[in-house]
């Protein structure tokens, strides 16, 4: 799942990813419930072997490396959905 370490790098992937999806959303909300989930619950479903972790894992994926998050599995492009 994605592993964000700080704001910093979190604050980066979300302008990386996140602003540019479609699924973003409007300033005032709701926003991307996938950014949303790892948000609320990375933290707590770090090695926990659980399905929240199997899923979390399955929309933002770490790299091969493990040193970086990839991009987010529903990721959609603003500009390709017109």
């Amino acid at each position: 799942m994605g592993y964000f370490s700080n704001g910093a790098e979190g604050m980066d992937y979300e302008e990386r990813y996140c602003r540019r999806c479609v699924r973003y959303g409007p300033k005032e909300g709701p926003g991307c419930p996938v950014w949303f989930a790892h948000l609320l619950f990375a933290y707590e479903e770090t090695g926990s072997n659980s399905n929240a972790e199997t899923m979390l894992d399955l929309l933002i994926p770490r790299s091969a490396d493990g040193c970086d998050n990839e991009q987010c599995s529903m990721f959609i492009a603003a500009e390709e959905s017109s």
